[in-house]
């Protein structure tokens, strides 16, 4: 398949960055399709250099994710992320991000500690798309060890969903201070293998993105 891309979304999350499942995903998590632009598969055919039947089985396999709907009468569509998807993805990650980092509290290792360090040191003078990724990555290195594989597969789903929600909105440089600065308290705490503190700068951090979050798509559907 001879399709480039700027870095990937995908390559952080998944190990399958050269499928047509991924390139698909990955194009909606950076706003090249957004929610509900129709997906036809004669074009995606082309555009990824493939066949009809992989796009076919890909559009499934996202379908079946919440990724993509798909009608008799139009069609596949990226699928329309309202304001209660958001809800129900940050109380998902309020429940599943502390089990997680608990984990990597206790059993993480120097290197990761000081691999978190730096990916904050390149979120300081980032691009807004650049700090996505790097937050992603920094997210993913906590948890993508961790031995309950299902509760991994669980975040990850609701990862994407959250940045394909966001993928055509600009960051306020205002929250990505403050989430910098989160993450840098968070550092502070796994350095002490405390878990007590780490959790709870977490769901500060969790907390406040929803509510940014929250708030845009709450104006955004007033807007409507």
């Amino acid at each position: 398949m001879s399709h480039t891309e700027e870095p990937s979304l995908l390559s952080i999350l998944i190990n399958e960055e050269s499928t047509v499942y991924a390139h698909i995903l990955n194009d909606i998590a950076n706003a090249v399709f957004v929610s509900g632009d129709r997906l036809i598969t004669t074009k995606l055919a082309e555009k990824y250099n493939t066949s009809i039947n992989p796009i076919r089985e890909a559009l499934k396999q996202l379908q079946g994710e919440g990724f993509v709907t798909v009608s008799p009468n139009s069609g596949a569509r990226v699928a329309l992320f309202e304001y209660n998807t958001l809800r129900d993805v940050f109380e998902i990650l309020q429940l599943l991000e502390p089990y997680l980092m608990a984990w990597f509290v206790e059993e993480h290792t120097a290197e990761e500690c000081m691999e978190l360090k730096a990916l904050v040191n390149r979120m300081e003078t980032a691009s807004d798309r650049e700090y996505r990724i790097l937050d992603t990555e920094f997210h993913w290195l906590t948890y993508k060890n961790h031995y309950n594989h299902k509760a991994i597969d669980l975040w990850r789903r609701n990862r994407l969903i959250l940045l394909a929600m966001q993928s055509n909105v600009k960051l306020n440089t205002t929250r990505i201070k403050q989430s910098i600065e989160e993450h840098k308290q968070m550092i502070n705490a796994l350095e002490e293998r405390d878990v007590d503190s780490v959790l709870r700068v977490m769901g500060k951090h969790i907390g406040n993105s929803g509510k940014y979050w929250t708030r845009y798509l709450s104006r955004r559907e007033q807007l409507k």
